[in-house]
Formats: structure tokens, C-alpha cells, sequence
């Protein structure tokens, strides 16, 4: 029987002095580049490109190829909404641990005491499902019998709450598992979000609420239901394979013979990448458009309001006018409010110049307060401040003696 491996303790000394030692070498390694091109920047730059298509690697596989590709042609990717395994505190119904399906146990409904159930501590976003599963329990046929299963949908685009229902007959006994495709649920109005809509299926919007109805033929029969497990499922979506097919097209870039299937591939993603552009602009662009037409008489009670629209607006116009070239700016009318749009945008860039900068800052002090701040070496702040510079010492010279080795074997080869 083989050993099993002890388990590396993340509070143990040597394994913070070893992470501390190596981030630091590493930054430091970087910083050589402040001196000069060399082979120590060069070698731990490789490094971190190492890590990175490594780390994109894993990332690529875990995530897309088999999350977002592979489970959703191969398998139905159930997510749980209701497990019906705690004790519900609703009249006319309990919690039955004997006699269930999935999980720890059931719901044992008494339509007669309590016609309708209303869940909302239920997930909001359900993704792109195909259709719902549930598991459902009747003590006898009840022929006229109906169970109406209701989902609300609150739209964000369109600002409206839509009800999805669907009938559900009683016509039998015992356990039953319901497949229900929501593109037999009659929809009050569009449940769907604007993007990312694909064929009959799309994105739904946030869901608030679950319920569940009995009809007056099932109350009246006075007959008890268990409910159990309901799950919103992707389904098999098989002409995922495709993809692969479009994916190894890329790689005959490497055979003359078949080279052109690649051009083809790429001039499939690059359509659709256009597409995706395009409904970025209207879907993105076109809103910020709409929203720069802001009203600049907005009444007394609400004068700052307007003092800011008409900046902006103003702001937009000047902006504008630089930029139009169809006449040339001569006239005072136009070439005073054109120059003062290219000192708004040169304001503009100075602005976002500065803000990249800071952002390099940042991320300097954050290197600062690893190496200065964050060292598990037990020692007053100077030895460990002693320490960082004796790295950086020896790191620099290094870089120095690359710079010079490369030097003279250039001069050798001259």
C-alpha cells in the first residue's frame, strides 16, 4: 500500500520563507531591467510567461473546454432550484424523510388545506437552461387534475416581471419524473435578456419566485402530493461538436496541402467577432449616445442639474467640432470653440495619463510593501531592510555582468 503524502502546512515557517524568497528574487529579477537589457531580466521574464501560459492552460481547460463545452454537449448540467429537504414552515405541508427521491427528503403537500406554494429563497440566475426536471408524487389519479407550475422572471432590459407557467397532469400514481422544455411554458411577455440570445434559448433574467398550484378538481379530490428535487437542466446540446471540428482547422496551418481549412476557420471567428462587435456598438455605443442628449432648461428648482448638462453638452460640441473637417476652421464661429475642444481633449489625455500612472504607482508600492513589510524573517525592520538591498545588490550585478559578457563576445566576434 503506498505512502500518502503529508499534507504542507501553509503556517510553516520555511514554507513562508520560501514563498517570500522567491516572489522576492523574482520582482527583484524583474527591476534589473531599470539598468539594462540582460539576461537576468530575460530568464525570469520567461519565467513569468511560463506561469502565464501554464496558468491560461489550466484555466482554458478547466473552465471553458470542459465546463462550458464539454458538460454542456455530454451531459444535462442540472442545477438544483428547490431540494424540498428542509422542514417548510408553510400550512398544509411537511417535511417526509421515508419516502423520497432525491436528497434527504420530501414535501408531502395537502392541496386541499393549501392550494398554492410560493418559493423565493430560490437561485436568480439560472444561465441558458433547455427545460426543467422534478420529481413529483401522487397518492391516486386524479383524471382532471392539474398542477401549475409558475416561474416569475424579472426582465432588466425591459423592466417587467413575466410568468412562466406550465400544466402539469395528475392523471397518475406513485413517483413520476417531469421533463419540462420552457419552450412549451406560455410566457406573459419576454422572459429573455437582450444578449447573448441564442436559436429558441437565452439567457433568462432574474428569477424571483417559484409556485406551484393545484386546480380545483386536484383540492377537491383530496389527495396529498410530494414534491422533490426540482432542477433547471442545459440539456445535451450536441451540435456543440461542431466546435471541435471549426478548432482542429486551426492546426492544418501546419500541412501545405490543407492550409487552407485554417483561412477558412479564421474567417469564421473573424465573422464572428464582426457580428459581436457590431452588437457591442448598438447595444453598448448607441445607449451612450442616446444619454449625451441631456436637457439643459430643467427649471429653477433644479438649476444645478442644468448648469451641468449645459457643461456637458457644451464640452460635447466643442469636442465635436474639432474633429469636423469638412470645412476648414477659419471663421471665429468655428475655430475658437475647435480649439477649445483640443484643449478639453489634451486636458482629457492628461487626466488619463496621469491615472496610468498612478495605477504604475500602485502597483510599486504594493512591491514595496511585499519586500519591506511582508518578510517572515524574525528581525528589526532595518536587517530586513538590509536584507532586500543585499538581494537587489547581488541580482544587479549579475545583470551588470551579463551586460558585460554579452558585450565583449560581440567585440570577440567583430
Amino acid at each position: 500500500m503506498g505512502k500518502v503524502l503529508p499534507a504542507i502546512n501553509e503556517n510553516s515557517l520555511g514554507l513562508q520563507l520560501l514563498i517570500y524568497w522567491l516572489g522576492a528574487i523574482c520582482t527583484l529579477g524583474i527591476y534589473t531591467v531599470l539598468y539594462r537589457e540582460n539576461k537576468v531580466y530575460r530568464l525570469f521574464e520567461h519565467f513569468y510567461i511560463g506561469l502565464a501560459v501554464g496558468f491560461g492552460l489550466v484555466i482554458t481547460v478547466n473552465e471553458v473546454l470542459d465546463k462550458v463545452w464539454w458538460k454542456a454537449m455530454m451531459t444535462e448540467q442540472p442545477t438544483t432550484v428547490v431540494s424540498f429537504d428542509k422542514p417548510p414552515n408553510i400550512k398544509g405541508v411537511e417535511l417526509d424523510k421515508a419516502d423520497k427521491r432525491e436528497g434527504e427528503g420530501s414535501w408531502l403537500w395537502r392541496p386541499s388545506e393549501t392550494p398554492s406554494l410560493r418559493l423565493t429563497n430560490i437561485p436568480t440566475d439560472w444561465g441558458m437552461p433547455n427545460y426543467m426536471k422534478l420529481w413529483l408524487w401522487v397518492e391516486k389519479p386524479v383524471p382532471n387534475g392539474q398542477i401549475i407550475l409558475r416561474i416569475r422572471v424579472h426582465n432588466p432590459d425591459t423592466k417587467r416581471t413575466v410568468v412562466m407557467s406550465k400544466a402539469i397532469e395528475t392523471d397518475f400514481s406513485g413517483w413520476r419524473e417531469f421533463l419540462l422544455p420552457l419552450r412549451e411554458f406560455e410566457a406573459t411577455g419576454d422572459p429573455y435578456r437582450a444578449f447573448e440570445k441564442v436559436g429558441k434559448y437565452g439567457v433568462l433574467g432574474d428569477v424571483t419566485g417559484v409556485e406551484f398550484e393545484a386546480n380545483k378538481a386536484l383540492q377537491t379530490a383530496n389527495v396529498t402530493v410530494r414534491l422533490d428535487d426540482l432542477r433547471h437542466c442545459i440539456g445535451y446540446r450536441w451540435w456543440w461538436a461542431f466546435a471541435l471540428v471549426i478548432g482542429l482547422m486551426f492546426y492544418t496551418v501546419f500541412s501545405r496541402r490543407f492550409a487552407w481549412m485554417s483561412r477558412l476557420a479564421l474567417s469564421i471567428m473573424m465573422g464572428f467577432g464582426a457580428g459581436y462587435t457590431f452588437k457591442g456598438f448598438i447595444f453598448e455605443v448607441v445607449p451612450h449616445i442616446q444619454k449625451s442628449f441631456k436637457p439643459i432648461f430643467v427649471g429653477l428648482d433644479a438649476w444645478k442639474v442644468g448648469i451641468n448638462n449645459a457643461i456637458f453638452v457644451a464640452v460635447l460640441l466643442c469636442v465635436m467640432i474639432y474633429f469636423f473637417f469638412s470645412i476648414e476652421h477659419r471663421h471665429p464661429l468655428i475655430r475658437e470653440p475647435a480649439r477649445l475642444g483640443r484643449w478639453l481633449l489634451m486636458l482629457t489625455f492628461g487626466i488619463v495619463f496621469g491615472n496610468t500612472v498612478m495605477g504604475r504607482f500602485s502597483l510599486f508600492i504594493s512591491r514595496l510593501d511585499f519586500l519591506l513589510l511582508q518578510n517572515p524573517v524574525e528581525a528589526s525592520k532595518w536587517v530586513k531592510l538590509g536584507m532586500v538591498v543585499g538581494l537587489a545588490v547581488v541580482l544587479f550585478l549579475l545583470a551588470f555582468l551579463s551586460v558585460e559578457y554579452e558585450r565583449r563576445r560581440q567585440q570577440t566576434v567583430s
